[in-house]
């Protein structure tokens, strides 16, 4: 006769520190407890972010936050991509730190000759939730501000939402009102998820936008940008589905802005190259329009003059644009501008 011990449910069952009961239940976030659940459920495979946030219904950033919780609490270490139970990596950890310390005093011996190649430095991390903590304690306005975004967004910001406000306010250097304009321009144009704000935010940091002076002149030059891009799709006739590329609004507002080309010349344009190619490209109605610009051609009547005085040549002494050396129609049949 056989026996078999149904422990139902626990039958299954893996250990979980006192410290996470003791010193967590009180102070981490739901979000922090189901990744660290997870994690010790699941210790004998490997995951991604993206994996452990499908499976939890968590966005990755989350998961990658709750597990720098953990870190920052003691429980865990994280060794590059290898995260493993504190214990285990204490003589890890300090080998590392004194890897780095050795690097440090001796760095690479070069002769004069030689160049040293300076790798490129990587762009800090974001605040840990403990560090946010701290810092919300102590200033007023970081809490006002995301009490604003918050407001703004129509939602409650998750710890990685809260991470990259933080991370444009204290390490971006972005000041509060220039945050909220951020956050205003992404939700006027329907992007108001927390990416595109860290996006944009860290590239208004680079180009040194940190004043509210500053980000309504940007935001005035990114919307100009746009609407001489639908102006140059409206004379073309053509829908660009979702957003247009940087080079797309660079040569809308080239050709625009800077050319000060019509929309007569700018259909023209278009033509020739759909004529000869067989398709639109907008390099080859850069090169068409730059030629034009260079030799003062803004009008139909010019590009019809100047045929008229390539045929005679005596006449065409008085036309800056007829002295061209050239025969556009000739350098459009031989793809002269394609890259």
């Amino acid at each position: 006769m056989s026996f078999n011990i149904n422990l139902g449910g626990w039958g299954s069952v893996f250990a979980v520190p006192s410290k996470v009961v003791d010193e967590g239940l009180k102070c981490s976030s739901a979000y922090q407890l189901k990744v660290l659940l997870y994690l010790l459920r699941n210790c004998d495979k490997e995951f991604t972010n993206e994996e452990i946030g499908s499976a939890l219904d968590i966005h990755p950033a989350d998961v990658k936050d709750a597990i720098l919780y953990w870190v920052d609490k003691g429980l865990l270490c994280q060794n590059g991509e290898e995260i493993t139970p504190a214990k285990q990596m204490e003589g890890t950890r300090e080998t590392v730190r004194q890897e780095a310390r050795e690097k440090i005093q001796e760095p690479p011996k070069s002769t004069p000759a030689q160049a040293v190649s300076r790798p490129s430095m990587p762009r800090p991390q974001k605040p840990t939730h403990a560090h946010i903590a701290q810092l919300v304690c102590n200033d007023k306005t970081l809490v006002d501000l995301l009490n604003e975004v918050q407001s703004a967004l129509g939602k409650t910001l998750s710890n990685s939402d809260t991470s990259t406000i933080v991370y444009l306010y204290e390490t971006c250097g972005l000041s509060a009102p220039v945050i909220m304009m951020l956050v205003q321009y992404c939700i006027s144009i329907d992007k108001q998820n927390m990416r595109t704000i860290e996006r944009i935010g860290i590239q208004w940091s680079d180009e040194g936008i940190l004043t509210v002076q500053g980000a309504e002149e940007k935001i005035r030059s990114v919307k100009n940008a746009g609407k001489n891009f639908a102006r140059v799709a409206s004379v073309f006739g053509i829908h660009i589905a979702g957003s247009p590329s940087a080079k797309q609004l660079a040569y809308a507002d080239k050709w625009i802005e800077q050319w000060k080309f019509s929309d007569e010349m700018l259909r023209e344009a278009y033509e020739r190259c759909v004529d000869t190619k067989g398709e639109m490209k907008l390099s080859y109605i850069d090169g068409i329009l730059k030629r034009w610009y260079q030799d003062g051609i803004f009008r139909l009547e010019d590009i019809l003059n100047t045929k008229k005085t390539r045929r005679s040549p005596a006449k065409s002494q008085g036309h800056p644009a007829a002295q061209a050396s050239y025969d556009i129609e000739e350098l459009e049949s031989r793809s002269f501008f394609d890259e």
